[in-house]
């Protein structure tokens, strides 16, 4: 309650949180980190808070390997939505939440964005505060140094199959074929190339022409209105469409090799 200026009081609602608890058999057999444990901590720390828990999620049996448990999807799908009744989410631990780094800075940066406060209780974490700030910030900063490693071990990974004539994909571009070499990788594996393929490439040039005029929707069913569809009989998708008006060449392809499991 507070009174200021000496006017009538004003009373400060108490916020409102929801807790998330979850377990899986290994977790409480190793940990003992049940699901009414949990609770009853959350529950516990939000009074002393002078917070209202509305209510508690449970993910009983789950592995926090993924955000696909039931109870985190069904807080995820509620974030944006003003009717949610809630303003901050409260977990015992971090890894009852998940334990990879690059899901945390998908939750956290889908909290941040929501406006919704995050507070683990083992690891002293509260968001709304300024160590909670550089907390989402630690995390955001983390999850793209990850998100980068990943994309730069992949291609070092590909150009070295590429530099032994391996497939890198498991489709050619559209407007190209594979063809078999009489070489083979130092594994034993065929060596290809990609090659023009005349029927598709007479497609591409129609394709980058009418490109000129027109948004890659309003392309894709131009070719459809005049007979021309993708490989599988579909119309072309906007996506497909613009990879083959950013690669513009018609009968050459830069790649070397791409790349498919032969095994």
């Amino acid at each position: 309650m507070v009174r200021p200026n000496g006017s009538e009081p004003v009373i400060v609602a108490a916020p409102k949180v929801v807790g998330y608890i979850r377990v899986s058999s290994e977790d409480q057999v190793r940990e003992g980190v049940s699901l009414d444990v949990q609770a009853a901590r959350i529950a516990a720390f939000c009074e002393a808070k002078g917070w209202q828990l509305v209510r508690v999620i449970r993910d009983e049996g789950k592995s926090a390997k993924d955000v696909k448990q039931p109870g985190l999807q069904e807080i995820l799908n509620v974030l944006s939505k003003k009717a949610r009744g809630w303003d901050g989410l409260v977990v015992v631990k971090l890894d009852r939440l998940t334990r990879s780094v690059r899901d945390l800075g998908y939750l956290t940066d889908a909290f941040r964005k929501a406006r919704v406060a995050f507070t683990s209780i083992q690891e002293s974490v509260d968001t709304s505060s300024a160590s909670g700030e550089l907390f989402f910030n630690l995390v955001a900063a983390v999850s793209q140094w990850e998100r980068r490693a990943i994309g730069e071990r992949t291609e070092g990974a590909m150009a070295h199959l590429r530099s032994q004539g391996r497939r890198v994909s498991r489709h050619a571009p559209f407007g190209y074929r594979f063809k078999a070499t009489r070489k083979k990788s130092p594994t034993g594996k065929p060596i290809y190339r990609v090659v023009p393929d005349p029927q598709e490439q007479q497609v591409r040039r129609i394709i980058l022409q009418l490109a000129a005029s027109r948004t890659l929707r309003a392309l894709s069913a131009e070719l459809a209105h005049r007979g021309f569809r993708g490989r599988t009989g579909q119309p072309f998708s906007p996506a497909t469409l613009h990879r083959i008006v950013s690669k513009g060449t018609v009968g050459r392809h830069p790649s070397v090799a791409v790349r498919r499991n032969m095994s």
